[in-house]
């Protein structure tokens, strides 16, 4: 315990050293926010003086790229986790009295609060200073911890898999972006179609997330128009993700053995 508790803060500690690629992860999504909240309400099609007191599009806008980012925070881990177990620092490691695993597993689990911290800065700036509303606290929280696990053994799977840093990369950024464009939320226009209503519900951790997040709270029917209003469907949601962590957890297990990690 002491050597992965010492390893995880030496994999916290880069991570947040590499100021360039974090202040990335934070203002793009922060200025994505910022930049919708300077429509107007009727922008959405909302009414002038709802819900006085929040601004309705960092509230709409706050949960997708909150959620949605979480598939690109992963892509620090992965600078340093290429060269330290594949790349050039891999003797180092190996002709050490511990397994690779033991560099692995606390790699995997900095990157997961790596990307809670993350999310959670995003959401206290939003809430505080763009004045968005986020419905209930404890299930953004839960579907943050839930939807940054999937992101993280999503890109662990990508790591065992793939030799190739840049390989890698490239599918990070395309399930990252296809994530955003199956929810529904990079404008690319899905049609009306039980198909499409399906994917912008249940079909992306995205989907899943934010769905969760917009029935914890009050804005639901004016974010959610035309889809079904069942009753804790938020919980349902986040059953369904972690579901899919459970799911990913044991094709990681299943892939670091074949691979002999």
């Amino acid at each position: 315990m002491k050597n992965f508790m010492m390893i995880l803060a030496h994999y916290l500690k880069r991570f947040i050293r590499d100021w360039k690629e974090t202040a990335l992860l934070l203002v793009i999504p922060i200025g994505l926010v910022l930049l919708y909240s300077l429509f107007d309400d009727a922008f959405m099609g909302v009414p002038e003086g709802f819900m006085q007191g929040y601004n309705l599009q960092a509230s709409f806008t706050l949960p997708a790229i909150l959620l949605g980012f979480q598939f690109f925070n992963g892509s620090i881990m992965l600078t340093y986790l290429y060269p330290d177990i594949k790349g050039a620092m891999s003797w180092r490691l190996r002709a050490a009295p511990l397994s690779v695993l033991s560099f692995v597993l606390p790699a995997f689990f900095a990157n997961w609060l790596f990307s809670i911290l993350l999310g959670a800065i995003l959401a206290v700036i939003g809430v505080l200073i763009l004045n968005a509303y986020v419905g209930n606290l404890f299930i953004l929280a839960v579907v943050l911890t839930l939807t940054s696990m999937i992101a993280t053994l999503m890109y662990m799977i990508i790591f065992l898999l793939v030799k190739k840093p840049g390989i890698a990369n490239a599918l990070i950024y395309i399930l990252s972006f296809g994530q955003f464009i199956l929810s529904g939320f990079l404008f690319v226009p899905l049609g009306d179609n039980p198909v499409s209503r399906f994917l912008m519900t249940y079909g992306t951790p995205l989907s899943l997330g934010n769905r969760a997040i917009a029935y914890s709270g009050s804005l639901r029917e004016i974010f959610m128009p035309g889809l079904p209003m069942i009753e804790g469907q938020d919980i349902v949601n986040i059953g369904i993700l972690a579901a899919i962590v459970a799911l990913l957890t044991v094709a990681t297990l299943i892939v670091g053995r074949k691979n002999k990690i």
